[in-house]
């Protein structure tokens, strides 16, 4: 699913199967974007990428032993991707139900 915009926040929001899950916020033009929420489920040991193009911005491991399925991850000051560029937030593996979501706001 795209993300979608309220009062100046966005969402991004994917759900997969056995191979992951990646939700996309768009590049937005003269814009920057800033992440300040990721969560999701997933069902199966996996790392959770949040990046701006190829470059990592944060990145988790997920042990489903220890952690359990769901995961939350904020940063009050956000993170924050290059200018003009879209964000993605990846779940590498899963092995039958997973979902990840993101929020947060664009900047001059």
């Amino acid at each position: 699913m795209d993300s979608i915009a309220l009062n100046g926040r966005w969402s991004a929001t994917a759900a997969g199967t056995n191979s992951g899950a990646t939700a996309t916020k768009a590049a937005v033009t003269d814009k920057v974007i800033v992440t300040d929420h990721v969560s999701g489920h997933v069902d199966a040991d996996s790392t959770v990428q949040l990046k701006d193009g190829s470059t990592v911005l944060a990145e988790w491991k997920i042990d489903v032993s220890v952690e359990g399925f769901s995961f939350s991850f904020i940063n009050p000051n956000g993170w924050v991707a290059s200018r003009d560029a879209a964000v993605t937030v990846v779940i590498a593996a899963s092995s039958s139900d997973c979902q990840v979501n993101a929020t947060g706001f664009t900047i001059q």
